[in-house]
């Protein structure tokens, strides 16, 4: 085959642009076959692959920008070195191993998420000890990694033999023209294309799984990473601004939540309560990944959580429950901040996220010892940051003693080290005659599914099956050795999950992957009883307040659900997937979205099934209070409201 005889930059661009490109495509194949259970082979899907052909092109000129650099620098004669020769064939190799491995990751990455590159993906980049403790322990690295060099090695030799690669012979040269025009196409062409493409141009597909498969993992990288945070004023629907915080304040306001007072950019409730307080400890436990399918009342076969199941009948159970994310502080954010998710990263996340008025505040005013508990590093995901600006003791894993932690994974302690740390320390508290609130994060529901042996009859091997059992069994011994304490009478126990085991569907946002347990337990203490009502996470504190039956002032959006006025509450929850937003109902769902769009459907909770809503009167209502929802939230943080 005849040699290249262009220009030693262009062949670089060119080469490594051709390599980036045909990566990009195979990435694009492997995916939709290995999701062609979830795909429509149709119209939608084909479209899907043109709209990613563009974003692979784009992707591919930032790919050879590297190369082109390299061949306008690179002086002609010392290219034609031998040793020159040798290291640019090594540089070859690596770049090579760099997109095999990209899309060996892609393939790792969609087969746990549905999805392409996301936030999820720079927060793995960015936590690499964790992850990448994680990814050792749940794949076979030792020979997925000699494999991708190998293939990288392969590719590159198979290139030169066929005369693809020969870098440089005596007829490839480097003119001062060649180096100027280079450098004019680097100047110019990655600026053009950064204006001219972004990844909000992506249409809505029918399918959600076509809107991935359109994208391009790297470009959905980036993309992700330069959107950590969505600005709600820009990118989502909104009203007067005076008519919406009007409007949210009407919402908020029950029989027993009054407005603290008369200004109108004023969100804040005073909750009053006749009668005597309660002091009593609470232990908030967020188990890690605990769908409620994994539990009887919601269809699972009761056998992976027997503890779960038979605490459930003996406290206050939410029965319909879901979570407002997919990620472990949009959880937290939840249950601490009790407001609907902003757009992007969770605000935990965010370096405006510190000093924040959480439900740490009221137990703080009480004089409460307040402890964040977690076996892992909780400098993951800015935990520690959080927590300890909102009032808390920092009780992570480097807080603890060697001899607390008796079995680990890369994400840290097992969930039975966890709690009985978390006994520990309220022995102590007990001891000085102080009252406690902790808020403990479990982490063995999570992969690489890791547990001490001999706790249950199944195995690491029984992957997500046998760690919902290990994390079912060590809640049924903490409960069952703090029932022995004498704080015991006075305690109650929080349990609710942070996310689902899995998010992933086919529509824009599948609410039945948002659906979790939650229940305050201890029969000495509160009457069991269900609670049927749609609610949310951001519900589950102020029904914990209520039982205490304090009197305080919140910035939350959530609701006591055994008040007086829980049965006149309107049915709301709210659920997110970073980018989209939405207010779910009994019967429907209201979706906000980038570039000003929305959607409404009529919604079935039970199968997430959805059909445009055609009754126009009742989707502006609902679109009307979702804004309602969302831009107040947005607002209250944006303002700096929540600062303490």
């Amino acid at each position: 085959m005849r040699k290249l005889t262009a220009s030693i930059p262009a062949r670089f661009a060119i080469l490594s642009f051709a390599l980036f490109f045909a990566f990009s495509l195979i990435a694009r194949i492997v995916l939709a076959i290995s999701a062609h259970s979830e795909l429509g082979f149709n119209g939608s899907l084909l479209g899907a692959f043109a709209v990613g052909l563009l974003y692979d092109l784009a992707a591919g000129v930032f790919a050879a920008i590297p190369w082109l650099l390299l061949g306008i620098i690179l002086p002609s004669r010392l290219s034609r070195k031998t040793w020159a020769q040798w290291l640019l064939a090594a540089l070859a190799v690596l770049y090579t191993g760099m997109l095999v491995f990209i899309t060996t990751a892609e393939w790792f990455f969609w087969d746990e998420f549905g999805a392409r590159f996301n936030f999820i993906a720079v927060d793995y980049l960015i936590w690499t000890q964790e992850v990448w403790g994680n990814i050792s322990e749940s794949y076979p690295m030792g020979l997925i990694m000699p494999a991708i060099a190998l293939t990288a090695v392969a590719i590159v030799w198979g290139m030169r033999r066929a005369g693809l690669f020969g870098f440089l012979d005596e007829r490839a040269t480097t003119c001062l023209r060649h180096r100027a025009s280079g450098l004019a196409v680097l100047l110019t062409v990655p600026f053009l294309t950064n204006r001219l493409v972004s990844q909000s141009y992506i249409p809505a597909f029918g399918n959600q799984y076509d809107t991935e498969i359109a994208k391009n993992g790297c470009w959905a990288f980036f993309a992700a990473f330069k959107q950590m945070e969505l600005d709600y004023k820009r990118w989502y629907l909104e009203g007067d601004e005076n008519e919406m915080l009007e409007s949210a304040r009407q919402l908020l306001v029950t029989e027993n939540e009054k407005p603290a007072s008369g200004a109108a950019d004023d969100l804040s409730r005073t909750i009053s309560k006749p009668g005597k307080e309660n002091e009593w400890n609470v232990v908030l436990i967020c188990m890690e990944s605990l769908s409620a399918d994994f539990m009887s009342y919601s269809g699972g076969s009761g056998s992976l959580t027997p503890n779960l199941d038979r605490l459930r009948e003996n406290s206050v159970f939410f029965e319909n429950l879901y979570a407002t994310g997919t990620r472990t502080v949009r959880g937290m954010e939840a249950l601490t901040l009790n407001l609907p998710p902003t757009p992007g990263q969770a605000i935990i996340y965010r370096p405006q996220g510190t000093d924040l008025k959480t439900t740490f505040g009221p137990f703080l005013d009480r004089g409460y010892d307040c402890g964040f508990f977690y076996g892992g590093d909780g400098r993951f995901d800015f935990m520690n940051r959080y927590f300890s600006t909102a009032g808390c003791r920092i009780m992570d894993s480097n807080a603890w003693e060697e001899k607390d932690t008796t079995f680990k994974t890369s994400w840290g302690a097992c969930d039975e080290d966890l709690f009985n740390k978390a006994i520990a320390e309220a022995d102590k508290d007990h001891a000085e005659g102080k009252p406690f609130h902790f808020f403990c994060m479990t982490t063995s529901n999570h992969r690489p599914y890791e547990f001490p042996a001999g706790r249950i009859d199944l195995t690491p091997a029984d992957r997500r099956s046998g760690a919902v059992k290990y994390a079912d069994w060590a809640l049924g011994d903490f409960i069952e050795k703090a029932s022995g304490k004498p704080w015991f009478a006075k305690t109650l126990f929080v349990i609710v999950s942070d996310h689902c085991a899995s998010s992933a569907g086919k529509q824009d946002i599948d609410v039945t992957k948002y659906r979790i347990p939650g229940m305050i337990y201890n029969p000495a203490l509160v009457q069991a009883q269900k609670i049927s009502k749609l609610s949310s996470q951001i519900d589950i504190m102020p029904t914990v307040f209520g039982l205490l039956n304090w009197n305080y002032t919140t910035l939350s959006f959530g609701h006591d659900y055994l008040s007086a006025a829980a049965t006149s509450l309107p049915e709301r929850s709210f659920v997110s997937n970073y980018q989209k937003i939405a207010m779910i109902t009994p019967d429907s769902m209201t979706i906000l979205k980038p570039n000003k769009k929305h959607s409404s459907y009529n919604c079935l909770l039970a199968t997430g099934e959805l059909t445009p809503m055609g009754n126009r009167e009742k989707a502006a209502a609902l679109l009307r209070e979702t804004i309602v929802w969302y831009q107040g939230a947005s607002w209250l943080f944006g303002s700096g409201k929540l600062k303490r």
